[in-house]
C-alpha cells in the first residue's frame, strides 16, 4: 500500500475514533450521573437511588470523579485530534508514536477501570475504540516506521 494512501486511511480511522472518544468524554464530563448510575449497581450490587439517598456526599464524590475522568479524557481527544491534523496527516513520525503512546495508555486505562466496574456496554465501545486505533497503526506502520523521508 502507498504511503500516502496507508497515512489517509488511518487518519480517517483514527478520526472516527476520535470522534467515539469526544461523546463518551463529553457525555462523562456533562453528565457523570448517567455512567455513574450504570456502573456502580454493577459493582457493588446495590441501587443507585439507595446510595444517594443514604450517603449523597458519597454520590456527589463519585459524580464528581465521573466528570472529572470525562474532562481529561475530552482534553486528551482535543489533543489527538490537533496531532492528527497536523503531525500525523504529514506523515511525521512523533505523531505515530504520539498516537500510539497517548491513546493506549489512555483507552487502555479507562478499559481497565471498566472492566473493574462490570460495565459492558462502555467495555464494548472503549474496545471498539482500542480495535480502531490499532487497525490504524498497523495500516500506517509501514509508511511511518520503515519508508525514508519521515522524520
Amino acid at each position: 500500500m502507498e504511503s500516502k494512501k496507508a497515512i489517509q486511511i488511518s487518519f480517517v480511522i483514527l478520526l472516527i475514533q476520535s470522534v467515539l472518544a469526544l461523546i463518551y468524554g463529553l457525555g462523562a464530563f456533562i453528565l457523570p450521573e448517567f455512567l455513574a448510575s450504570r456502573s456502580y449497581p454493577q459493582y457493588t450490587g446495590e441501587s443507585w437511588d439507595s446510595l444517594l439517598t443514604e450517603s449523597p456526599a458519597l454520590g456527589s464524590y463519585i459524580m464528581i470523579l465521573e466528570g472529572a475522568a470525562g474532562g481529561l479524557g475530552l482534553t486528551a481527544t482535543i489533543g489527538n485530534l490537533f496531532i492528527l491534523f497536523s503531525g500525523f496527516r504529514k506523515g511525521e513520525k512523533w505523531a505515530w508514536f504520539y498516537i500510539l503512546v497517548v491513546n493506549i495508555i489512555g483507552w487502555g486505562n479507562i478499559l481497565i477501570a471498566n472492566i473493574l466496574m462490570k460495565n459492558s456496554l462502555v467495555i464494548l465501545i472503549i474496545a471498539s475504540g482500542l480495535l480502531l486505533i490499532v487497525a490504524a497503526l498497523i495500516i500506517s506502520a509501514k509508511a511511518f516506521l520503515i519508508e525514508k523521508g519521515n522524520a
